[in-house]
């Protein structure tokens, strides 16, 4: 299939809108995740010959689409800066989540988190990578990678405290 570009075709047909999800999810930006889901299924095709079929084609795909997210994602950025202070913990209530609240508004809650969090919230909560491969991944300490999502749970506690007392 390699070579073959009808097979090619509809190997990008079936699975180009969950691919795509993917890229998104990590980008935040239509033109990026574009281009990471371009970049990402050129790798795909270029080592269909490497797939081992111990894991399963879509498995095996999302991970090229993860790393090709993050590479867009650096190549783009110059380091953002987290201040660790931002978020204090201010998060002893124990019913934030609302339950008429839809898991678009969720998503876009987690969309508009910083990078760094974000990142590991999606590697780690969404695509249940264990901490030890997301460190391997990014090139950062299990530590950082714990760290970074406990952070991101406590922006989105903070996120949804003020989303309560507006409604109040």
């Amino acid at each position: 299939m390699q070579n073959d570009r009808q097979s090619q075709k509809q190997l990008y047909e079936r699975y180009s809108e969950q691919m795509y999800a993917i890229c998104f999810r990590y980008c935040r930006d239509e033109y990026k995740a574009r281009e990471a889901l371009q970049n990402g299924f050129i790798r795909v095709f270029n080592n269909l010959k490497s797939f081992n079929t111990d894991m399963s084609l879509g498995a095996w795909m999302r991970t090229i689409m993860i790393n090709s997210s993050l590479d867009e994602l650096n190549r783009n950025k110059k380091t953002e800066n987290i201040e660790d202070n931002k978020f204090i913990n201010q998060l002893s209530e124990p019913n934030l989540i609302d339950e008429t609240m839809t898991a678009e508004e969720m998503m876009s809650l987690v969309n508009e988190m910083p990078e760094g969090y974000r990142t590991v919230f999606n590697m780690f909560i969404i695509d249940d990578l264990s901490h030890l491969e997301i460190s391997q991944i990014l090139g950062i300490a299990e530590a950082t990678s714990r760290s970074q999502l406990s952070k991101a749970r406590n922006y989105l506690k903070v996120q949804l405290l003020h989303k309560q007392k507006l409604y109040l």
